[in-house]
């Protein structure tokens, strides 16, 4: 354990304690700047493993003909995490969070940093055992679901669980709306007909 790095360090204890994992974030006081470039740099990584995933996996887009194309893929990524940040950020100071938004983006990159690991294991190992790779990413996704619940209480300095679960519920729902409009902004339905 002492010849860990703090960076598997932080990996680590982001599964086994979300808290302390949240609260060792926080602490960092990094940017605002640094955290935009790190979110840019997360989508980025995000659509490269997806058009890699395009290449060795044909047809294993879900929206075939729409975000084939790496930009369109890469402005939705982005969008959706400045989506992301932004209604967990106002919804949670609605509700009496004393968050800053450098808080919400400093968990929300780390989260994503972790995701991208998980998908470039998941990529690798699909070619392996297709099945062992399907079940990684359906437990990375129900444990790192669990994460977010315990970094926005964090973030937010909450210290309800219940409340916080209740904030993400209604910044899903208010995500899912600006996000129907980002996608019409960028016209993926003429998209999708396009390529029929």
């Amino acid at each position: 354990m002492r010849d860990q790095s703090p960076l598997s360090e932080l990996v680590i204890t982001s599964v086994r304690d979300p808290a302390l994992a949240a609260n060792m974030l926080l602490v960092l006081s990094v940017d605002r700047r640094t955290l935009w470039t790190a979110l840019l740099l997360m989508a980025v990584l995000n659509t490269l493993i997806q058009q890699i995933g395009l290449v060795l996996i044909p047809g294993s887009s879900p929206f075939p003909g729409v975000f084939d194309s790496a930009l369109i893929y890469f402005c939705f990524v982005y969008g959706t995490f400045v989506l992301i940040v932004f209604s967990i950020y106002w919804v949670g100071r609605s509700f009496g969070g004393h968050g800053t938004m450098e808080n919400v983006m400093v968990t929300i990159v780390w989260l994503q940093f972790l995701r991208v690991i998980v998908e470039s294991i998941g990529l690798l190992l699909f070619f392996v055992a297709p099945t062992l790779s399907l079940l990684l990413v359906f437990a990375a996704t129900l444990i790192g679901f669990w994460m977010l619940i315990h970094f926005i209480n964090q973030a937010h300095d909450f210290q309800n669980i219940g409340k916080t679960i209740l904030i993400l519920i209604a910044s899903f729902i208010a995500m899912i709306v600006m996000a129907t409009i980002l996608l019409s902004l960028i016209g993926v339905g003429n998209l999708g007909i396009a390529h029929v």
